[in-house]
């Protein structure tokens, strides 16, 4: 074999060596270290995620822990959805109790956030008063938008003297007999399964 054929086939041996090497050796190589790095990268990102989640987590607990004693409070605010018959008897009661003929209208029907009412009240300007007072310190958050009172002067006649609104800057109160009041107002509701739960944390 002559001098230059060794040569071409050294020179092809080392080549197929080279390339055996590039395509089982560094190629798969490169390819997991590709691999590994990005999973190392999705992880990072994972775990800040993670981190992020835990932290809010932490904070929600803590404020939680904060309003934790008002909860019974906060949760009383609410007409329960299944105790409205309930509630209008105490409004009816309250109103029997100050002698003042009462009538309760839904204004329109319950959303399932809230209630809009219309109460009509009829007696003694200072008996209503005290109406007004006892709704005041119920439990359940009511809220009262517009008032309306007129005075009756006799059987068939009424005059109006006091109004109030959300938007009035100033109300004025003249007289103290037998008046017919409306009250246009609304309360929140919430089914009981919705309400908070002080096991949550």
């Amino acid at each position: 074999m002559s001098t230059i054929n060794k040569i071409i086939i050294t020179c092809a041996l080392f080549l197929i060596l080279v390339l055996s090497i590039l395509f089982f050796i560094i190629f798969p190589t490169i390819r997991a270290i590709k691999e590994l790095n990005q999973y190392i990268y999705q992880e990072q990102k994972n775990l800040e995620v993670k981190f992020q989640s835990g932290k809010k987590i932490k904070e929600t607990r803590q404020n939680f822990l904060k309003i934790k004693p008002y909860l019974s409070q906060i949760n009383n605010i609410f007409l329960i959805e299944d105790k409205k018959i309930e509630f209008f008897s105490i409004l009816e009661k309250i109103a029997q109790k100050y002698n003042l003929k009462f009538n309760l209208n839904l204004i329109f029907l319950e959303s399932p956030e809230k209630i809009s009412l219309k109460f009509d009240l009829e007696g003694e300007y200072f008996n209503f008063l005290k109406y007004l007072i006892d709704l005041e310190r119920l439990d359940y958050y009511i809220n009262i938008n517009e008032i309306s009172i007129n005075e009756i002067t006799s059987e068939t006649q009424e005059k109006n003297f006091f109004l109030l609104e959300k938007s009035a800057q100033k109300e004025t109160i003249k007289g103290s007999g037998k008046i017919k009041a409306i009250l246009l107002g609304e309360i929140y509701q919430k089914k009981k399964e919705d309400l908070i739960n002080d096991k949550l944390f």
